[in-house]
C-alpha cells in the first residue's frame, strides 16, 4: 500500500522533473504552466516561448542553445518554456497552434500582438539571440537634434515622458524593451549626446565616456526631473511602475543628488553576479562564432584591436596561450582559417594575369585589321570616358554606404546588448 502511494507521487512529479531536467541547472529559462501564462501575457512585454516535450530528441538538442540565447538578453527579454506533455498544459499548447516539438514563438507585446514563428534555418544560441533582440516594437522616438527636443516635449505634454541621453548610435536594447513594455502609459525618446554637449546645454554635467542620463517629464510639465537610480532593467522598471501607479514622489526626486563614486550599484546577490559574468562571456561567444575559449579578448583590447568592428575579425587577434608540456595540441580553427586565407592570397598573386578591364574581369581582345570600315561604337569616346569617370565615385559611394551600414550594425551588436544604459 505504501509502495503504491509513493509510486503515485513519483508518477505525478515526473513531468515537472523531466521539464526541469531538459534545460541546464543554472538556466535563466523559466518554465510556464497554464496559470502563469495569463500573467506573462498581461505584461505586454516582448517574450520568447518554447513549446517542448521532455521526451523530444530535438527539444533535448535545442535546450542548451536556447538557454544560452536566453542568457544573452536576460532580464530584458524573458525566455520561457511550456511542457506540452503535461496534462494541464495540453489545452494551452493547442490554443497556441502547437503541432510539433519544439515549437518556438516570439510574442512582441504579450497578447496585444500576433506571435512570430521562429523561421531561422538553425536552432542556435545566436539565432535565438538575434531573433529576440530584433523584434521589439518599442516605439522609441529618436531626437536627432537638440533644437527638436522642445517640440517632442510639447507634442506629448499630456503624458509622462522619459528621455535617454546616450552616447551610442542606436537605441540600447534595454531602452527598447522598456519603451515597448510601458509605451501605453509613457512616451519614450532618445537623443544621442555623443560628447556631452547637449547635456551641458541642458544644464547637466558632461559626464564620463559611455555614460547615460534618464530624464523624466511629468504630465503637463516642460521641465525634466533627473533620475539618479541605477540604469538597469529592474530599478528602471520599478521607477516606471511608480509613475504609472501614482506612487512616485516628484518632490523627493527633485531633491536627489548624484550618487558618489562606488555607490551607483545597488546590492546584487551572488546569483545575479554569476549571471552577469556568464552574460559577458556569452556575448563574446555569440559575437565571435563560439571561439570564446580560443581568443584572448583582454589582450586584443590592450593591443587596440576591436574584434567587434567591421573587419575586426580579420585582424591579427591574439589567442590564448596554451600551457607548456604535455601532448601537442591540434592547431586551432582560427589558425587554420588564417593560414588558408594567406595561402589562397599567395596563389592568387603568383597566378599569371590576363588582360582585364575594370572590376568585371573581362578579357580584352585586340581587333585585327581586316580592311573593312570599323563598326561605329555607340557614343563618342569622350562621352564614354566621362561616363567611366562618373561611375567611379558611384561605386565608391556604394562601398562607403555598405561600410557605413556594416559599422552601424556592428555598433548595435557590440554596444547595446547589456542590461544597462
Amino acid at each position: 500500500m505504501q509502495l503504491h502511494h509513493w509510486l503515485s507521487i513519483a508518477i505525478a512529479l515526473t513531468p515537472s522533473l523531466a521539464s526541469a531536467a531538459l534545460f541546464p541547472e543554472d538556466t535563466v529559462v523559466q518554465m510556464l504552466d497554464a496559470k502563469d501564462w495569463k500573467k506573462v501575457m498581461k505584461q505586454n512585454a516582448t517574450a520568447v516561448v518554447a513549446f517542448v516535450a521532455p521526451w523530444c530528441g530535438h527539444c533535448q538538442k535545442m535546450a542548451p542553445e536556447y538557454s544560452q540565447g536566453a542568457l544573452g538578453v536576460y532580464p530584458m527579454i524573458p525566455f520561457y518554456a511550456v511542457d506540452c506533455d503535461k496534462q494541464s498544459n495540453k489545452r494551452l499548447c493547442a490554443e497556441q497552434g502547437v503541432q510539433g516539438f519544439p515549437t518556438l514563438k516570439l510574442y512582441p507585446r504579450g497578447k496585444q500582438m500576433k506571435p512570430i514563428d521562429f523561421d531561422y534555418p538553425q536552432r542556435s544560441a545566436s539565432a535565438f539571440y538575434y531573433w529576440a533582440s530584433r523584434n521589439i516594437p518599442h516605439g522609441v522616438k529618436k531626437i536627432y537634434h537638440l533644437e527638436d527636443l522642445p517640440a517632442w516635449v510639447n507634442e506629448n505634454i499630456d503624458k509622462p515622458r522619459a528621455l535617454l541621453l546616450n552616447q551610442g548610435k542606436g537605441i540600447p536594447l534595454l531602452w527598447q524593451t522598456l519603451g515597448n513594455k510601458y509605451k501605453d502609459h509613457i512616451t519614450f525618446g532618445i537623443h544621442r549626446d555623443r560628447y556631452g554637449k547637449s547635456s551641458i546645454e541642458m544644464g547637466l554635467e558632461q559626464g564620463p565616456a559611455k555614460s547615460s542620463k534618464v530624464l523624466y517629464y511629468p504630465p503637463g510639465s516642460t521641465d525634466y526631473v533627473r533620475y539618479f537610480g541605477v540604469n538597469k532593467h529592474d530599478p528602471l522598471s520599478k521607477f516606471f511602475d511608480s509613475i504609472i501607479d501614482g506612487t512616485i514622489d516628484i518632490e523627493a526626486l527633485k531633491k536627489q543628488t548624484p550618487p558618489k563614486q562606488g555607490e551607483e550599484e545597488e546590492a546584487v546577490d551572488e546569483r545575479e553576479k554569476e549571471i552577469e559574468r556568464q552574460q559577458e562571456e556569452q556575448r563574446m561567444k555569440l559575437a565571435h562564432g563560439g571561439y570564446n575559449d580560443l581568443i584572448d579578448f583582454e589582450e586584443a583590447l590592450k593591443a587596440g584591436i576591436n574584434p567587434h568592428a567591421p573587419g575586426g575579425a580579420h585582424a591579427d587577434i591574439p589567442l590564448k596561450a596554451h600551457k607548456e608540456g604535455g601532448a601537442k595540441e591540434k592547431e586551432d580553427p582560427i589558425h587554420r582559417i588564417l593560414k588558408h586565407q594567406e595561402e589562397e592570397a599567395r596563389k592568387e598573386a603568383e597566378r599569371p594575369k590576363m588582360a582585364q578591364t575594370g572590376d568585371g574581369a573581362q578579357i580584352v581582345f585586340d581587333p585585327a585589321e581586316t580592311g573593312h570600315p570599323k563598326t561605329p561604337v555607340a557614343g563618342e569616346p569622350a562621352a564614354a570616358t566621362e561616363s567611366a569617370a562618373e561611375e567611379a565615385p558611384t561605386a565608391a559611394s556604394t562601398e562607403a554606404a555598405t561600410q557605413s551600414h556594416a559599422e552601424a550594425a556592428a555598433e548595435e551588436t557590440r554596444g547595446h546588448v547589456a542590461d544597462e544604459l
